[in-house]
């Protein structure tokens, strides 16, 4: 699509997966998620390619790719969910992918890795895209295995700044919150302390 900058192949020489679905995903990254959540989203796809090449791990890139761009979309669209926000964003995602052409059994594993991001707990029994969009947004959120990228942290924050990221994203989950006790989100706010431990983030003395 225009107006929006191409498809990389690579980022800080993380490979980006270079199909049909996953070129349209990029593009409705750029035309649909405010900034935030758009660095946020791609560099949870890198966070979580550095840490498969530290554990030795093998994924599907189309499948980590489109699930971590479309895996906050729900936070958009907060006044009009009926269910918690990654639900929601898991829906959207699974039949964005299916619209263009992905195979239901690998749909399922895109709008599955959506969903558990925001478990308090996933085993590579949950899928290992699951496992590193998990642990790559836990990075990106709150610095946890904040070391396991340093190989790559430069060049991806470089790119793809985090600039009012802490300020903006903790206003979603708060609004969350609001709109819809018993969700993920109030679990991370109230019972984990979610501001208290952003604040605390390496991310924070890093920036």
């Amino acid at each position: 699509m225009r107006g929006y900058p191409p498809l990389p192949k690579s980022i800080a020489g993380i490979r980006v997966p270079q199909d049909d679905i996953s070129a349209r995903a990029w593009s409705w990254a750029h035309a649909n998620l405010p900034d935030y959540l758009l660095t946020h989203s791609i560099r949870a796809y890198c966070w979580g390619g550095a840490i498969a090449e530290g554990e030795g791990w093998s994924f599907d890139a189309p499948i980590l790719w489109t699930a971590a761009l479309l895996h906050d979309f729900g936070l958009t669209t907060i006044p009009r969910n009926k269910q918690c926000f990654e639900v929601e964003g898991a829906e959207v995602a699974r039949r964005f992918v299916t619209r263009y052409g992905m195979p239901a059994h690998r749909a399922d594993r895109v709008a599955a890795a959506i969903v558990m991001h925001m478990q308090p707990t996933v085993t590579l029994e949950d899928g290992v895209e699951s496992v590193l969009l998990d642990r790559a947004t836990g990075l990106d959120v709150r610095g946890d295995g904040f070391d396991l990228v340093d190989a790559v942290r430069p060049a991806v924050m470089a790119e793809f700044p985090r600039r009012a990221f802490d300020r903006r994203f903790l206003a979603a989950i708060r609004r969350e919150v609001t709109s819809r006790q018993g969700c993920q989100s109030d679990r991370l706010l109230n019972t984990k302390g979610l501001a208290a431990w952003m604040d605390r983030s390496p991310w924070r003395s890093a920036s």
